[in-house]
Protein backbone atom coordinates (compact mmCIF):
# COMPACT_ATOMS: atom_id res chain seq x y z
CA UNK A 1 0.00 0.00 0.00
CA UNK A 2 0.99 3.62 -0.43
CA UNK A 3 2.84 5.37 2.33
CA UNK A 4 1.01 8.36 3.85
CA UNK A 5 3.55 10.83 2.48
CA UNK A 6 0.88 13.42 1.77
CA UNK A 7 0.69 14.14 5.49
CA UNK A 8 4.46 14.41 5.63
CA UNK A 9 4.42 16.90 2.79
CA UNK A 10 2.02 19.14 4.65
CA UNK A 11 3.98 18.69 7.86
CA UNK A 12 7.18 19.84 6.17
CA UNK A 13 5.40 22.78 4.58
CA UNK A 14 4.03 23.71 7.99
CA UNK A 15 7.54 23.56 9.42
CA UNK A 16 8.79 25.89 6.69
CA UNK A 17 6.04 28.39 7.40
CA UNK A 18 6.69 28.18 11.13
CA UNK A 19 10.41 28.83 10.58
CA UNK A 20 9.69 31.83 8.37
CA UNK A 21 7.14 33.15 10.86
CA UNK A 22 9.51 32.75 13.79
CA UNK A 23 12.36 34.42 11.94
CA UNK A 24 10.13 37.31 10.94
CA UNK A 25 8.73 37.58 14.47
CA UNK A 26 12.21 37.63 16.04
CA UNK A 27 13.41 40.26 13.58
CA UNK A 28 10.38 42.48 14.20
CA UNK A 29 10.62 42.15 17.97
CA UNK A 30 14.34 42.91 17.95
CA UNK A 31 14.60 45.12 14.92
CA UNK A 32 16.63 47.75 16.77
CA UNK A 33 19.22 45.19 17.90
CA UNK A 34 19.26 43.58 14.47
CA UNK A 35 19.73 46.93 12.76
CA UNK A 36 22.48 47.80 15.22
CA UNK A 37 24.12 44.43 14.58
CA UNK A 38 24.14 44.96 10.82
CA UNK A 39 24.54 48.73 10.72
CA UNK A 40 26.57 49.72 13.73
CA UNK A 41 29.62 51.03 11.89
CA UNK A 42 30.54 52.93 8.78
CA UNK A 43 30.68 49.65 6.89
CA UNK A 44 27.21 48.70 8.01
CA UNK A 45 25.65 49.42 4.63
CA UNK A 46 27.85 46.75 3.08
CA UNK A 47 26.79 44.36 5.83
CA UNK A 48 23.15 44.88 4.99
CA UNK A 49 23.86 44.19 1.31
CA UNK A 50 25.87 41.04 1.94
CA UNK A 51 23.46 39.61 4.49
CA UNK A 52 20.53 40.60 2.29
CA UNK A 53 22.04 38.64 -0.60
CA UNK A 54 22.46 35.57 1.61
CA UNK A 55 18.87 35.81 2.86
CA UNK A 56 17.61 36.33 -0.69
CA UNK A 57 19.39 33.19 -1.90
CA UNK A 58 17.95 31.30 1.07
CA UNK A 59 14.40 32.51 0.37
CA UNK A 60 14.65 31.69 -3.35
CA UNK A 61 15.70 28.13 -2.54
CA UNK A 62 12.99 27.85 0.12
CA UNK A 63 10.27 29.03 -2.25
CA UNK A 64 11.45 26.53 -4.87
CA UNK A 65 11.28 23.72 -2.31
CA UNK A 66 7.75 24.78 -1.31
CA UNK A 67 6.67 24.63 -4.96
CA UNK A 68 8.23 21.17 -5.31
CA UNK A 69 6.46 19.95 -2.17
CA UNK A 70 3.17 21.18 -3.59
CA UNK A 71 3.96 19.43 -6.88
CA UNK A 72 4.67 16.18 -5.04
CA UNK A 73 1.38 16.58 -3.20
CA UNK A 74 -0.49 16.85 -6.51
CA UNK A 75 1.31 13.76 -7.79
CA UNK A 76 0.25 11.89 -4.67
CA UNK A 77 -3.35 12.95 -5.25
CA UNK A 78 -3.12 11.62 -8.82
CA UNK A 79 -1.86 8.30 -7.47
CA UNK A 80 -4.75 8.03 -5.05
CA UNK A 81 -7.30 8.85 -7.75
CA UNK A 82 -5.71 6.33 -10.11
CA UNK A 83 -5.91 3.56 -7.50
CA UNK A 84 -9.53 4.47 -6.79
CA UNK A 85 -10.42 4.20 -10.49
CA UNK A 86 -8.64 0.86 -10.77
CA UNK A 87 -10.58 -0.39 -7.74
CA UNK A 88 -13.77 0.70 -9.50
CA UNK A 89 -12.74 -1.38 -12.57
CA UNK A 90 -12.73 1.66 -14.84
CA UNK A 91 -11.91 0.82 -18.49
CA UNK A 92 -9.43 3.70 -18.63
CA UNK A 93 -8.15 4.48 -15.12
CA UNK A 94 -6.23 7.59 -16.25
CA UNK A 95 -9.32 9.26 -17.71
CA UNK A 96 -9.84 12.66 -16.11
CA UNK A 97 -6.36 12.79 -14.59
CA UNK A 98 -3.83 15.46 -15.49
CA UNK A 99 -1.90 14.54 -18.63
CA UNK A 100 1.35 15.78 -17.07
CA UNK A 101 0.99 13.53 -14.01
CA UNK A 102 3.76 10.99 -13.55
CA UNK A 103 1.38 8.07 -13.12
CA UNK A 104 -0.38 8.98 -16.39
CA UNK A 105 2.96 9.05 -18.23
CA UNK A 106 3.86 5.68 -16.70
CA UNK A 107 0.50 4.16 -17.68
CA UNK A 108 0.80 5.37 -21.27
CA UNK A 109 4.41 4.15 -21.49
CA UNK A 110 3.51 0.63 -20.31
CA UNK A 111 0.46 0.63 -22.59
CA UNK A 112 2.55 1.61 -25.62
CA UNK A 113 5.15 -1.07 -24.91
CA UNK A 114 2.48 -3.73 -24.34
CA UNK A 115 0.76 -2.88 -27.63
CA UNK A 116 4.03 -3.59 -29.43
CA UNK A 117 4.17 -7.02 -27.73
CA UNK A 118 7.51 -6.17 -26.12
CA UNK A 119 8.70 -6.88 -22.60
CA UNK A 120 8.20 -3.99 -20.17
CA UNK A 121 11.50 -3.08 -18.51
CA UNK A 122 10.31 -1.46 -15.31
CA UNK A 123 13.87 -0.76 -14.15
CA UNK A 124 14.51 1.34 -17.27
CA UNK A 125 11.25 3.23 -16.75
CA UNK A 126 12.16 3.89 -13.12
CA UNK A 127 15.63 5.16 -14.08
CA UNK A 128 14.13 7.47 -16.69
CA UNK A 129 11.63 8.88 -14.20
CA UNK A 130 14.32 9.41 -11.55
CA UNK A 131 16.55 11.18 -14.08
CA UNK A 132 13.69 13.42 -15.14
CA UNK A 133 12.88 14.34 -11.54
CA UNK A 134 16.54 15.11 -10.78
CA UNK A 135 16.39 18.02 -13.22
CA UNK A 136 13.81 19.68 -10.97
CA UNK A 137 16.41 19.84 -8.18
CA UNK A 138 18.88 22.04 -10.12
CA UNK A 139 17.99 25.29 -8.39
CA UNK A 140 17.67 23.61 -4.98
CA UNK A 141 21.08 21.94 -5.33
CA UNK A 142 22.60 25.21 -6.52
CA UNK A 143 21.31 27.09 -3.48
CA UNK A 144 22.36 24.25 -1.19
CA UNK A 145 25.91 24.35 -2.59
CA UNK A 146 26.47 28.11 -2.65
CA UNK A 147 24.75 29.09 0.59
CA UNK A 148 27.85 28.51 2.70
CA UNK A 149 30.05 29.90 -0.06
CA UNK A 150 28.02 33.10 -0.04
CA UNK A 151 28.78 33.45 3.68
CA UNK A 152 32.47 32.83 3.00
CA UNK A 153 32.35 35.41 0.21
CA UNK A 154 30.83 37.98 2.57
CA UNK A 155 33.46 37.16 5.14
CA UNK A 156 36.29 37.61 2.62
CA UNK A 157 34.87 40.93 1.39
CA UNK A 158 34.42 42.21 4.92
CA UNK A 159 37.91 41.15 5.94
CA UNK A 160 39.30 42.85 2.85
CA UNK A 161 37.65 46.10 3.91
CA UNK A 162 39.02 45.61 7.41
CA UNK A 163 42.53 45.11 6.05
CA UNK A 164 42.25 48.25 3.94
CA UNK A 165 41.27 50.12 7.07
CA UNK A 166 44.21 48.61 8.92
CA UNK A 167 46.54 49.74 6.13
CA UNK A 168 45.23 53.28 6.46
CA UNK A 169 45.70 53.13 10.22
CA UNK A 170 49.34 52.17 9.80
CA UNK A 171 49.91 55.12 7.49
CA UNK A 172 48.52 57.59 10.02
CA UNK A 173 48.34 56.21 13.57
CA UNK A 174 46.57 59.35 14.82
CA UNK A 175 43.63 58.83 12.36
CA UNK A 176 41.14 56.90 14.50
CA UNK A 177 38.49 57.02 11.77
CA UNK A 178 40.14 54.02 10.14
CA UNK A 179 39.54 52.04 13.32
CA UNK A 180 35.79 52.19 12.61
CA UNK A 181 36.37 50.66 9.18
CA UNK A 182 38.37 47.83 10.72
CA UNK A 183 35.71 47.11 13.33
CA UNK A 184 32.93 47.38 10.74
CA UNK A 185 34.72 44.97 8.42
CA UNK A 186 35.24 42.46 11.22
CA UNK A 187 31.60 42.81 12.27
CA UNK A 188 30.38 42.22 8.73
CA UNK A 189 32.64 39.18 8.44
CA UNK A 190 31.07 37.66 11.54
CA UNK A 191 27.50 38.62 10.63
CA UNK A 192 27.67 37.17 7.10
CA UNK A 193 29.16 33.96 8.46
CA UNK A 194 26.46 33.65 11.12
CA UNK A 195 23.69 34.42 8.63
CA UNK A 196 25.00 31.87 6.12
CA UNK A 197 25.39 29.15 8.76
CA UNK A 198 21.88 29.67 10.18
CA UNK A 199 20.31 29.70 6.71
CA UNK A 200 22.31 26.63 5.68
CA UNK A 201 21.20 24.66 8.73
CA UNK A 202 17.51 25.22 8.00
CA UNK A 203 17.93 24.81 4.26
CA UNK A 204 19.90 21.56 4.63
CA UNK A 205 17.17 20.12 6.86
CA UNK A 206 14.39 20.97 4.40
CA UNK A 207 16.55 19.76 1.53
CA UNK A 208 16.84 16.35 3.19
CA UNK A 209 13.09 16.27 3.75
CA UNK A 210 12.58 17.11 0.09
CA UNK A 211 14.89 14.27 -0.93
CA UNK A 212 12.94 11.90 1.30
CA UNK A 213 9.66 13.06 -0.23
CA UNK A 214 11.05 12.53 -3.73
CA UNK A 215 12.24 9.03 -2.84
CA UNK A 216 8.89 8.11 -1.29
CA UNK A 217 7.00 9.41 -4.32
CA UNK A 218 9.16 7.36 -6.68
CA UNK A 219 8.64 4.28 -4.51
CA UNK A 220 4.87 4.82 -4.60
CA UNK A 221 4.87 5.16 -8.39
CA UNK A 222 6.86 1.95 -8.77
CA UNK A 223 4.54 0.16 -6.33
CA UNK A 224 1.47 1.28 -8.27
CA UNK A 225 3.14 0.21 -11.51
CA UNK A 226 3.92 -3.23 -10.11
CA UNK A 227 0.58 -3.82 -8.39
CA UNK A 228 -1.93 -2.16 -10.72
CA UNK A 229 -0.45 -1.32 -14.15
CA UNK A 230 1.79 -4.25 -15.07
CA UNK A 231 -0.79 -6.97 -14.26
CA UNK A 232 -3.38 -5.08 -16.30
CA UNK A 233 -1.43 -5.45 -19.54
CA UNK A 234 0.39 -8.68 -18.76
CA UNK A 235 -2.96 -10.31 -18.01
CA UNK A 236 -4.28 -9.37 -21.44
CA UNK A 237 -1.13 -10.63 -23.12
CA UNK A 238 -1.13 -13.84 -21.11
CA UNK A 239 -4.81 -14.36 -21.84
CA UNK A 240 -4.18 -14.01 -25.56
CA UNK A 241 -1.31 -16.47 -25.42
CA UNK A 242 -3.44 -18.80 -23.32
CA UNK A 243 -6.26 -18.63 -25.86
CA UNK A 244 -3.83 -19.35 -28.69
CA UNK A 245 -2.40 -22.30 -26.76
CA UNK A 246 -5.90 -23.66 -26.06
CA UNK A 247 -6.84 -23.26 -29.74
CA UNK A 248 -3.67 -25.05 -30.82
CA UNK A 249 -4.41 -27.89 -28.41
CA UNK A 250 -7.98 -28.17 -29.73
CA UNK A 251 -6.72 -28.22 -33.31
CA UNK A 252 -4.22 -30.90 -32.41
CA UNK A 253 -6.93 -33.02 -30.81
CA UNK A 254 -9.20 -32.47 -33.83
CA UNK A 255 -6.40 -33.53 -36.18
CA UNK A 256 -5.84 -36.65 -34.11
CA UNK A 257 -9.57 -37.43 -34.22
CA UNK A 258 -9.69 -36.93 -38.01
CA UNK A 259 -6.67 -39.18 -38.39
CA UNK A 260 -8.36 -41.83 -36.26
CA UNK A 261 -11.55 -41.61 -38.33
CA UNK A 262 -9.49 -41.88 -41.51
CA UNK A 263 -7.85 -45.03 -40.18
CA UNK A 264 -11.27 -46.45 -39.36
CA UNK A 265 -12.50 -45.73 -42.89
CA UNK A 266 -9.42 -47.42 -44.31
CA UNK A 267 -10.03 -50.48 -42.16
CA UNK A 268 -13.71 -50.47 -43.13
CA UNK A 269 -12.76 -50.26 -46.83
CA UNK A 270 -10.36 -53.14 -46.44
CA UNK A 271 -13.04 -55.22 -44.70
CA UNK A 272 -15.56 -54.26 -47.41
CA UNK A 273 -13.11 -55.36 -50.09
CA UNK A 274 -12.60 -58.66 -48.33
CA UNK A 275 -16.37 -59.12 -48.06
CA UNK A 276 -16.77 -58.38 -51.77
CA UNK A 277 -14.07 -60.92 -52.63
CA UNK A 278 -15.73 -63.48 -50.38
CA UNK A 279 -19.08 -62.74 -52.00
CA UNK A 280 -17.62 -63.16 -55.48
CA UNK A 281 -16.06 -66.46 -54.49
CA UNK A 282 -19.36 -67.57 -52.97
CA UNK A 283 -21.27 -66.61 -56.10
CA UNK A 284 -18.80 -68.52 -58.25
CA UNK A 285 -19.14 -71.55 -56.05
CA UNK A 286 -22.97 -71.23 -56.12
CA UNK A 287 -22.88 -71.26 -59.97
CA UNK A 288 -20.85 -74.45 -60.00
CA UNK A 289 -23.20 -76.08 -57.47
CA UNK A 290 -26.29 -75.14 -59.50
CA UNK A 291 -24.70 -76.66 -62.60
CA UNK A 292 -23.97 -79.88 -60.70
CA UNK A 293 -27.56 -79.99 -59.40
CA UNK A 294 -28.93 -79.39 -62.88
CA UNK A 295 -26.82 -82.18 -64.36
CA UNK A 296 -27.85 -84.49 -61.55
CA UNK A 297 -31.53 -83.80 -62.15
CA UNK A 298 -31.18 -84.33 -65.87
CA UNK A 299 -29.43 -87.61 -65.37
CA UNK A 300 -31.94 -88.75 -62.78
CA UNK A 301 -34.93 -88.01 -64.93
CA UNK A 302 -33.04 -89.01 -68.10
CA UNK A 303 -33.81 -85.79 -69.82
CA UNK A 304 -32.36 -85.06 -73.17
CA UNK A 305 -29.71 -82.49 -73.59
CA UNK A 306 -31.78 -80.60 -76.17
CA UNK A 307 -35.57 -80.45 -76.16
CA UNK A 308 -37.29 -81.82 -79.33
CA UNK A 309 -39.09 -79.39 -81.63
Amino acid sequence: MLKPIKTRYYLTLLQMLVVLFLLGFVVLMNKEHVAQFFYATQAGQLGLVLNGIILLIFLIGLVRMILMFLSFTREQDMLQRFIKRVAESAPNPVYGLANAAMIVDRYHAVQTIARQHADVNQAALASTLAAGMSTQFTLVRFVHNILILSGVFGTVVSLSIALMGAAGLLDSPENMQQMGTIIGGMSNALSTTITAIVCYVFFAYFHLRLQDARTQLLVNIENVTTLYIMPRFQHAENSLMHDVAVLAAELRRSAEAIHLIQDRFLHAGERLQLAADDLQVAVSQSGDNIKVIRDSIREGFRLDEQPKG
